[in-house]
């Protein structure tokens, strides 16, 4: 259970790092004049965006068994396979689904006009975003495991 709670401190880390990132756009965007998407509950947990959070989670999963585990251990071998499905689907997947479903609701719009609604985006991620979920989730899966000795 101590491990789950690493992942849920990983995701919660991730998500508010997001939040702040959304704030710090906004008020810039504020003050140049420009308009751009308020900060709301929802940001809280909105998929996509820097870092991500899947990553964060798995990574913090994968690391936290490998330390407490082995990093030649079996459990490790199947947390580091998930986590790098998870994160493949994020970049090879779900960015270009994102990219097409934007460009269908543009046709869809055009053809139909606004009657019918859009279909739901499903947000990937970029390199970096993925990136920056691994540095939240393996620095929260260190500290929390080597530095607080967490998992005992």
């Amino acid at each position: 259970m101590k491990i789950i709670a690493i992942c849920i401190l990983s995701w919660f880390t991730a998500q508010l790092i997001k939040v702040i990132i959304n704030l710090i756009k906004y008020a810039v965007a504020k003050k140049k004049g420009e308009t751009c998407q308020r900060v709301t509950l929802e940001t809280a947990f909105k998929l996509g965006g820097m870092p991500s959070s899947h990553t964060a989670t798995v990574i913090a999963l994968s690391a936290s068994i490998g330390m407490h585990n082995g990093w030649d251990s079996d459990i490790f071998a199947v947390a580091g396979i998930f986590a790098f499905i998870v994160m493949f689907d994020a970049i090879k997947v779900r960015l270009p689904i994102e990219k097409l479903t934007d460009a269908f609701n543009l046709l869809q719009d055009k053809f139909y006009g606004k009657d019918v609604s859009d279909v739901k985006k499903v947000e990937g991620h970029t390199l970096p975003e993925i990136a920056g979920g691994f540095v939240v989730g393996a620095s929260i899966a260190y500290f929390m495991v080597r530095v607080l000795n967490f998992l005992g």
